[in-house]
């Protein structure tokens, strides 16, 4: 656990998961993510908008290779390690530091966000650089609060639940006599107005669309739990049962080590929040990906202030990590098989376009979910920045993801053509009525057999990871007058 030592596995790491991202297919969340980038937002359904803005800035180097930003994954997952080094570093020793660095690189849902581009990387960077310019400034050193300030509204461009981690920080700061100088709270004052402003434009933006992004739900199914989904909830994090349980039990420790020592309550103030909303997640059957890893990397630095006391401390450390590196190891496996699997539907849908009768304009296409639309979008063409999707999702009457924001085929647009205000007030025309289309998706939606005249199955396709598609040619769109 010698420094050296620990960078030199960081560096290694590093280039393995390159080699890895360079040699793979890209995942549905990344080429949603490239969609994204070229259709730019004060936010998304998913969250702020820094993840999309970063892919911009990397595609406006290479192109639509999307290989710069991909690359870049594996070397925030780098800094990241580096900032989890130096936080558990200026709390304890580096032993400690690096035990925690080993621990948070075996975790299935570091590795899995280190070769994935998404939100969760870049918000943890940031995250954990304002923990640690926190406990500077908990040393004396004042002005660490102004960079507190930059890198948690940094974290909050990425994911909107990386406020908790500064909300746990503030709290305890202003709760304490100790801190409660007049410098801590003029640096409170400061991280709360940088998150703010950070904030803000897509807070506007949720507003606009009546917080529809980011309610999941009402009060009402807020408080309704669904037990049985919880393994299910963590696993879809890529947090196995396992990992999961191993955190808890952290968890539960610091919180007894908290009324004891000074340095372990700072670490539950950081982590604390994340750890509470990953619970409450989980148990609604929802993804907790993101507080999983905020809250563990606090607890992942107390197990290993344990760990490096004692060498049977050590040895069962080494087990656990031995066991969660191993399971990385299958999950990124079972990812590359699932990244491929897309790439025969794709192919398939290529030639099903001879079938495609001549129509009155081109023809399109319209996957059954955003994660396939993306996907094979990606594969089959590229897109223009702005225009519709290389690939539809069908028409719905609401705001389900982002695609309900884009433009689609079920449009209306402005045109000088006079419509007949018998069947319609509004004054525009649909350009998709009498074209064909190629529909893919296990089952025909009555949303798709109802907008054709015709809709007839070609084809059926087993993906190699068991999912079963059939691709449909639909013919003369004739979707009725709003």
């Amino acid at each position: 656990m010698k420094t050296r030592g620990i960078f030199v596995l960081l560096v290694l790491l590093t280039l393995v998961r390159g080699v890895w991202v360079a040699l793979h297919e890209i995942a549905p969340q990344e080429a949603y993510y490239w969609l994204c980038s070229t259709r730019l937002a004060p936010a998304f359904f998913d969250g702020p908008p820094g993840t999309a803005f970063l892919v911009a800035i990397c595609n406006s180097v290479d192109g639509p290779s999307m290989l710069i930003a991909r690359l870049l994954w594996p070397a925030l997952g780098l800094l990241a390690s580096v900032f989890a080094w130096v936080l558990a570093k200026e709390l304890f020793d580096e032993t400690t530091a690096g035990w925690t660095v080993v621990g948070l690189n075996v975790l299935p849902v570091f590795n899995a966000s280190a070769v994935m581009i998404g939100p969760v990387l870049p918000a943890l960077l940031f995250v954990l650089a304002g923990a640690w310019s926190v406990r500077r400034a908990w040393a004396g050193h004042g002005n660490f609060w102004a960079l507190a300030g930059v890198f948690f509204a940094g974290a909050a461009l990425f994911r909107y639940d990386a406020v908790l981690v500064p909300a746990g920080l503030l709290i305890v700061t202003l709760a304490s006599p100790r801190h409660r100088a007049r410098i801590d709270i003029a640096g409170c004052v400061w991280i709360v107005l940088a998150v703010v402003l950070a904030l803000w434009m897509p807070a506007v933006w949720n507003a606009g669309l009546e917080w529809i992004p980011m309610a999941g739900g009402t009060l009402r199914t807020a408080w309704e739990f669904r037990w049985i989904g919880f393994p299910a909830a963590v696993g879809a994090g890529g947090v196995t049962l396992a990992a999961a349980l191993v955190l808890l039990a952290g968890g539960i420790w610091l919180v007894r080590d908290a009324r004891r020592h000074e340095k372990s309550r700072f670490l539950l103030a950081a982590g604390g929040l994340s750890v509470l909303a990953w619970i409450y997640l989980a148990l609604r059957g929802v993804d907790p990906v993101g507080g999983a890893l905020f809250g563990s990397v606090p607890v992942l630095i107390f197990l290993a202030t344990r760990a490096s006391q004692s060498r049977l401390g050590g040895i069962i450390a080494l087990g656990v990590c031995v066991v969660l590196a191993g399971i990385s190891v299958s999950a990124g496996i079972r990812s590359a098989d699932d990244r491929a699997a897309w790439r025969p539907l794709a192919d398939a849908m290529k030639l099903a376009v001879r079938d495609m009768p001549a129509g009155e304009g081109e023809g399109f296409f319209i996957a059954e979910d955003p994660d396939a639309a993306a996907m094979l979008g990606w594969i089959l063409k590229p897109t223009n920045a702005g225009g519709p999707p290389p690939v539809f999702v069908p028409e719905s009457p609401g705001l389900p993801d982002q695609f309900g924001l884009w433009p689609s085929y079920a449009d209306f647009v402005e045109s000088p053509v006079v419509t007949d205000e018998y069947y319609t007030e509004q004054k525009g025309v649909n350009p998709f009525i009498g074209r064909h289309a190629l529909y893919v998706g296990p089952d025909l939606p009555q949303t798709i057999a109802g907008a054709f005249e015709q809709v007839d199955p070609l084809q059926t396709i087993t993906l190699p990871g068991g999912r079963t598609f059939t691709i449909y040619l639909c013919l003369s769109y004739q979707t009725l007058p709003l």
